[in-house]
This record gives structure tokens, C-alpha cells and sequence, in this order.
């Protein structure tokens, strides 16, 4: 059961990877040419709201698997 949560973590890790990537491209174009792109700017803020919350989920789910745990810590004192 633990790789299968491992699994989904890692998919959605990807997906997150795959939405922030064009994201990021759009916005660049977005910031140099203002009236190139359709989307408004209202709409790259919602997007962009929602890929923070993905990265702040990502963050709470791989962050256990990259804590330090003190007992095994190498201590040369």
C-alpha cells in the first residue's frame, strides 16, 4: 500500500511539473507582449494561485520523505 501512495505522490508531482512548465512559458509571453495571449490577466493569477496550492501540497507530501531524524544523525563529538 505504501508504494501505491508513493506512486500517486510521484504522478501527482508530475502533473504538477507538467501544468507549472506552459505556465510558466505563458506567463513569460504574457509579461513581454500584454495583448498577445487571450487569457486575461485576471485568469494567469487564478492559474497561478492554483498551481501554488499544488506546489504547497507537494511540498507537505514529500516533505517526510527528505526529514532528517536525529537518532541517525552521524555525530563524530
Amino acid at each position: 500500500m505504501k508504494a501505491l501512495k508513493l506512486i500517486g505522490k510521484v504522478l501527482f508531482l508530475i502533473f504538477t511539473l507538467y501544468l507549472i512548465i506552459p505556465y510558466s512559458i505563458a506567463l513569460q509571453i504574457k509579461i513581454e507582449q500584454p495583448n498577445f495571449k487571450n487569457l486575461d490577466t485576471k485568469s494567469f493569477v487564478f492559474l497561478g494561485v492554483i498551481l501554488l496550492i499544488f506546489i504547497i501540497i507537494n511540498f507537505k507530501l514529500f516533505y517526510p520523505h527528505f526529514k532528517i531524524n536525529p537518532k541517525s544523525k552521524n555525530t563524530n563529538s
